[in-house]
């Protein structure tokens, strides 16, 4: 009883510093700095007010427009929109014209959410589970105004996305001999400070996220036996397939359980096997279909954008493009941008520390290899095997399939734009399978659990530099681009140039009305308190005999 009231309030205590460190990260972030965040808001403003799915040529609000003149934006999105502010543009203004315009962005026409604007809305595209679920929360909220709105969105998708937490230890408890294993991977998830940057905007990214979650648990029931989770598998795919593109990645691992539940099951079970199976085929399929054929109705193919070449290409031709793509670089940048990308802005930090988490992987790689070669040994029974080869078959079967995935997406890029990359925050959507593998990678060896506390404390490390030397003092105008594109360095002396108080006065810039100086500085204190917890909590299992099983 003991030992399940440790556990049980471990696991709290993980899931409440997710919360309380994503809140922080959705005050900070400056409004539409989020990856694609004023287009995936307007796709919910649409459909909550026009009660219909947007079309290719549908335009954002007017009052989306407004905003995104007023506010600053990443100078990537001024490139693609036109003459607007970029951050560097924006703290370069004088401070009664700054101020001009967050009062002309509060006082935006409340009636200017139902008018048609200018831009495009590109998100339009994207599957619409996500936005038909935010669509009553956008109903109660209406009449606030816009930065409150974006706000109870950031808040409303960090706490979809917390739920990570408890399905990540559900799903590794199948897999461990220990429920100290389990608490190492929900450690680890909550310690990557790219999740919080990708999870605490308005988007569909949580959603998937849990999703892909529910999915992989499912999957090591069905591996497990437990084959009434074929069809909750399926229907979970088929939902995932109404949020997001990547979906599809789904169906390869879905469709291979399927038929292993098939063939390996008793004569006497295949029956059952064979119905639960077509079920959750059935589930997967029948769910989205609707979707994508309207699609192939109105822009002649299953997905509006990225999925198939612009032009016409035969697949010899694709294929031939595949040798012309710098691979090597599209992996670096997937890695980095999956580690750590400062929002829209595209923020980075150095090198070197992109480069000790690409060493951890490979340890945690190489302890996989070792696994996959001491299951082929018989074990004794004293000597439980830490993971079963099933489990990691399934592990690595979801995992691998999002990475072909994602190289797809590299290539279609790489034809269409052309760019030889594809965002690495999306592998975020199969983060429970990538954190078990590194832990189980990692506890392979004989010092595994001071590798896992270890990579604790190198992601608390990048998270407290990149946020106070990087993102705080570029949201709040310390540091700027150089010429050549670069980020300047940010020291700590520079603070006595505006001090404290006008530092929280910038931060406080088209943040919802509540933002105050107070509520900044516990915001930033809960996420220093949330963000050290996670490496004593690590510390602690590590080296203490605790009571967990």
């Amino acid at each position: 009883m003991g030992n399940q009231r440790h556990l049980r309030n471990a696991l709290l205590a993980i899931w409440l510093i997710f919360i309380c460190k994503g809140v922080f990260y959705s005050l900070l972030t400056p409004l539409w700095d989020g990856f694609d965040e004023y287009a995936h808001f307007s796709f919910i403003q649409y459909v909550a007010l026009h009660h219909e799915l947007p079309l290719p040529d549908t335009r954002v609000s007017r009052e989306i427009d407004r905003s995104l003149e007023l506010a600053p934006l990443a100078s990537t999105v001024v490139s693609t929109l036109g003459s607007h502010t970029d951050h560097d543009a924006y703290w370069k203004l004088a401070p009664q014209d700054r101020a001009a315009r967050q009062t002309d962005l509060l006082k935006i026409p409340s009636d200017a959410q139902y008018e048609q604007g200018e831009n495009p809305l590109y998100e339009g595209k994207q599957a619409p589970l996500y936005y038909w679920l935010m669509t009553p929360f956008y109903q109660l909220a209406r009449t606030t105004n816009l930065p409150n709105r974006v706000f109870l969105f950031r808040i409303i998708n960090v706490c979809l996305a917390s739920f990570v937490i408890p399905i990540a230890f559900l799903t590794s408890r199948q897999i461990f001999a220990t429920d100290r294993a389990g608490l190492f991977v929900c450690l680890l998830i909550a310690a990557m400070p790219e999740l919080y940057i990708d999870t605490s905007r308005v988007g569909n990214q949580s959603l998937a996220m849990i999703l892909f979650g529910i999915f992989a648990f499912s999957s090591f029931r069905i591996a497990h036996d437990d084959i009434a989770y074929l069809p909750i598998a399926g229907i979970t795919v088929g939902l995932l397939l109404l949020t997001k593109a990547y979906g599809l990645a789904a169906v390869p691992p879905l469709a291979l359980l399927a038929a292993l539940t098939v063939i390996t099951a008793p004569e006497a079970r295949r029956p059952r096997a064979l119905i639960a199976s077509a079920g959750a085929l059935v589930g997967a399929i029948v769910i989205p279909t609707w979707w994508y054929l309207r699609n192939v109705r109105l822009v002649g193919a299953i997905i509006w954008a990225d999925g198939a070449p612009e032009k016409k290409m035969t697949l010899s031709e694709i294929l031939r493009h595949v040798p012309r793509v710098n691979w090597s670089m599209a992996a670096n940048s997937f890695v980095g941008s999956h580690l750590w990308f400062g929002n829209w802005s595209s923020l980075t930090v150095r090198s070197w520390m992109y480069d000790v988490f690409q060493f951890v992987a490979l340890i945690a790689a190489g302890g996989l290899v070792l696994l996959v070669i001491r299951g082929m040994r018989r074990q004794p029974p004293e000597k439980p095997v830490l993971v079963a080869r099933r489990d990691l078959f399934v592990c690595l079967s979801i995992y691998g399939t999002f990475l072909a995935a994602s190289a797809y997406h590299v290539l279609m890029n790489s034809i269409n734009i052309p760019i030889d990359a594809t965002p690495g925050w999306y592998l975020y959507a199969v983060v429970i399978p990538e954190a078990i593998l590194v832990v189980a990678g990692l506890l392979a060896f004989k010092w595994g659990k001071e590798m896992v506390t270890a990579t604790v404390v190198f992601f608390f490390a990048l998270e407290m530099y990149a946020t106070h030397f990087v993102l705080i003092p570029y949201y709040s105008g310390l540091i700027w681009h150089a010429p050549d594109g670069g980020l300047r360095s940010f020291h700590v002396s520079q603070l006595n140039q505006i001090g404290l108080a006008e530092l929280l006065a910038r931060l406080e810039i088209n943040r919802p009305v509540f933002a105050t100086n107070v509520v900044l500085l516990t915001a930033w204190c809960a996420f220093l308190i949330a963000s050290t917890l996670l490496v004593y909590f690590a510390v602690k299992w590590a080296v203490r005999a605790v009571q967990i099983r």
